[in-house]
């Protein structure tokens, strides 16, 4: 059955998404520093462990980069599948809030022919498990649902990544 597998890559690349874009943008910045600060600093101060230090930098670069690029291209090639991600949350009378995930996803058939396929799936999710964003609204503005398009969200994230 194809399609808790590919929900389980789309929430794995999800989450490598995230992880990978933040340390994606903060390590051009760190590259940055590195070059006008520490680099600097440490072949004045400690000129002997300059070459060990610039090495390791480079080792993370590649890993950096090689993850950055692994993402990009899994995540392309789920999309050939992934149609569309929607996460709604919303508040129940209960207090209790429902996240429904709808998924519109390629499947292929044993005769080898792809057809489209909407996939729901429904669970109650406790309060620290909604996304800040949407308590933060719920809290401010009364507002007891929210939609989250998240094919469109990692769509962003990777071309950030690229840029």
């Amino acid at each position: 059955m194809p399609e808790p597998f590919l929900i389980g890559i789309a929430v794995a690349l999800g989450l490598g998404v995230v992880a990978v874009a933040v340390v994606g943008i903060f390590w051009e910045q760190i590259i940055m520093w590195a070059e006008d600060s520490l680099f600097p600093w440490i072949k004045t101060n400690i000129p002997w462990i300059e070459s060990e230090v610039r090495e390791a930098f480079s080792a993370v670069d590649n890993v950096v980069v090689t993850i950055r690029n692994l993402i990009r291209k899994a995540w392309k090639k789920l999309r050939e599948y992934l149609l569309n991600q929607v996460i709604t949350f919303e508040r129940q009378s209960s207090g209790e809030w429902e996240k429904k995930i709808t998924s519109w996803i390629i499947k292929v058939l044993e005769s080898g022919e792809k057809v489209p396929v909407k996939i729901v799936t429904e669970e109650v999710v406790p309060w620290d498990i909604v996304p800040s964003d949407v308590r933060a609204e719920f809290l401010r503005l009364d507002k007891s649902k929210a939609e989250i398009d998240v094919t469109e969200y990692r769509d962003r994230q990777i071309m950030e990544m690229l840029a």
